[in-house]
């Protein structure tokens, strides 16, 4: 079971997320909408829609 297979049994569409690389935060708090093919896919307080590679950061359920 690869990463994003994992993301998406801990989170569900529309949970609230941090994205985290390092110590710093990407962006505002966002809502996870899914994890695919090693990206994030996600929206922030904008609404704009957001893809992330998993490799550097940390996603946090908030």
């Amino acid at each position: 079971m690869g990463f994003s297979d994992k993301l998406n049994k801990v989170l569900k569409l529309g949970d609230k997320i941090e994205v985290l690389s390092g110590a710093d935060k990407i962006d505002c708090d966002g809502t996870f909408i899914k994890a695919e093919d090693h990206f994030l896919v996600w929206s922030n307080g904008d609404g704009d829609v957001l893809f992330t590679h998993l490799d550097q950061v940390t996603v946090k359920k908030v």
